[in-house]
């Protein structure tokens, strides 16, 4: 026999919810519990590692097993050849911890395809040229009117166009973060941005980040031509296709049929 945690009611192996109050046993009473991190076994009942503090489980859960069809693998395998889904231990899934390291492992995901990325890249930027267009409209307007007779009114159609200019600013800044991690371009090819922190579509606050870090490689003065071709070239040689902006940020371009979290 065994006792309740919450009321201490006895209750026999097998039982899945206490008759007293309703807890659920299996849950909260782990029978032959080990530690995920260090491996050690305790005593029917214990919850949590003395070694390190880690929430105990079975050794059932830590069996690698596809996400998607239940599949057993090694550990070595991440993705299943079936159906590509993630190779993930039951009491591994949804934690921080696991995908965490995955991605500052090797891969938690699979490189997004470059003809896609090279494809969100165009219509990023056309979609950027768009809402410049206002901008150039009212600028245009305001120096063709000054031209002819310094009036007041290109000055301020000068201005206008001017504010007009945040538009194409601020979507550069936020595209990443639209949406569940998409921007326009990304949505219409099928790709998102992941933030690898709690495995979530990326934030504003990420999206900012990654283009500021963009950014800066287009911005040094007299290096920039060198610069400017070190994240194209780290797109494309490294295994995951991770650039700079996206390493200090700790997000992946990723295809959307791959994705393994929660959305928005």
């Amino acid at each position: 026999m065994y006792n309740c945690p919450r009321c201490q009611n006895p209750f026999e192996k097998g039982t899945k919810y206490c008759q007293k109050c309703g807890c659920n046993l299996e849950l909260e009473f782990i029978f032959n519990p080990i530690c995920p991190k260090c491996g050690k076994h305790f005593s029917d009942g214990t919850k949590f590692c003395g070694i390190d503090g880690s929430k105990l489980t079975t050794e059932e859960k830590l069996i690698p097993k596809c996400v998607r069809c239940g599949a057993v693998y090694s550990s070595e395998t991440k993705f299943c050849p079936i159906d590509g889904g993630a190779v993930i231990p039951e009491a591994f899934r949804n934690t921080q911890n696991l995908i965490s390291n995955f991605s500052r492992s090797s891969s938690f995901y699979p490189k997004a395809p470059l003809g896609s990325r090279f494809g969100a890249c165009l219509l990023d930027g056309l979609f950027g040229l768009l809402l410049a267009i206002p901008s150039l409209i009212f600028i245009i307007g305001g120096i063709l009117s000054s031209a002819s007779d310094y009036s007041d009114e290109g000055i301020g159609l000068i201005i206008i166009g001017v504010l007009f200019l945040a538009l194409p600013i601020v979507y550069g800044l936020i595209k990443d973060g639209l949406g569940e991690g998409q921007s326009w371009g990304k949505k219409i090819v099928g790709l998102m941005v992941v933030n690898l922190d709690n495995n979530t579509p990326c934030n504003k606050g990420k999206s900012i980040l990654r283009a500021l870090i963009s950014g800066l490689f287009v911005a040094v003065p007299y290096l920039n031509l060198l610069t400017m071709w070190i994240e194209p070239i780290m797109v494309l040689a490294t295994d995951d296709g991770r650039k700079v902006a996206d390493k200090v940020a700790h997000t992946q371009v990723i295809d959307i049929n791959n994705f393994q979290g929660s959305k928005n």
